[in-house]
């Protein structure tokens, strides 16, 4: 396997170890961010990278390498998250309503719980969206596209990218600015860890939510919090 990847980075100039390290985290993020099945997420994330080396061959540079790995990766996520279905609003409000969740592990571990605890409602906030809407939503949040780049992806205007983003980023503004301690730490939120949000160190780890008003700051605070996962690099 090694050998076949280092024949096809001679013949077509391609650096198989710098795409493993520039689009597997993405790639992995969009992954878990669009399917809520972390089993299912991952073995889309894994099937992404098949489908790439099966079609470095054929791949004449037309478009720009990122362009035409996520647009393979909207091909391919959207495939494995044809299962997915939207989470409505009532359902979101019920989540919030029921008992606060407690930790109850060793107390050097809070920090990541607290971070899991809420990168995890990042998750189930987007799936207020359907499929095509959600996945724009994380081209702009988590790969941090150009809406350009979203166009030629998604085979779709500019101006429709632009106008199905607004109306997605409004919604789940809606959600969180309700619910969510972090995006609204003036709100009379329900989330159901705030407890927990309070024990933890936030002068020192959430003070810079302070100054973040927008719902991209949230989505790269926790992208860069979490430890980074890549499901690429076991096949280099």
């Amino acid at each position: 396997m090694h050998g076949n990847y280092n024949m096809i980075e001679n013949e077509l100039g391609i650096d198989i170890k710098l795409i493993v390290r520039d689009f597997g985290p993405k790639i992995t993020s969009l992954s878990f961010r669009m399917i809520i099945n972390k089993e299912t997420a991952k073995e889309a994330a894994q099937e992404v990278w098949y489908e790439v080396i099966k079609s470095l061959p054929s791949f004449k540079g037309q478009s720009s390498v990122s362009t035409w790995i996520y647009t393979i990766a909207k091909r391919t996520i959207l495939r494995y998250a044809k299962k997915e279905r939207i989470i409505t609003d009532s359902e979101i409000d019920d989540n919030f309503d029921k008992p606060e969740i407690s930790y109850t592990g060793d107390e050097n571990g809070r920090l990541n719980w607290v971070k899991e605890k809420c990168d995890f409602c990042l998750t189930a906030f987007c799936h207020c969206l359907n499929n095509d809407s959600r996945l724009i939503f994380l081209f702009k949040m988590v790969a941090r596209l150009s809406y350009q780049e979203i166009s030629g992806i998604m085979g779709t205007s500019e101006a429709n990218i632009r106008k199905i983003l607004s109306r997605s980023k409004e919604k789940i503004g809606n959600f969180m600015n309700d619910n969510c301690f972090l995006y609204n730490n003036d709100a009379g939120c329900k989330c159901r860890i705030k407890k927990e949000l309070l024990k933890t160190d936030l002068q020192n780890e959430y003070k810079k939510y302070g100054k973040i008003v927008d719902l991209a700051g949230i989505y790269v605070r926790f992208e860069k919090w979490l430890p980074g996962k890549n499901f690429w690099e076991k096949y280099l």
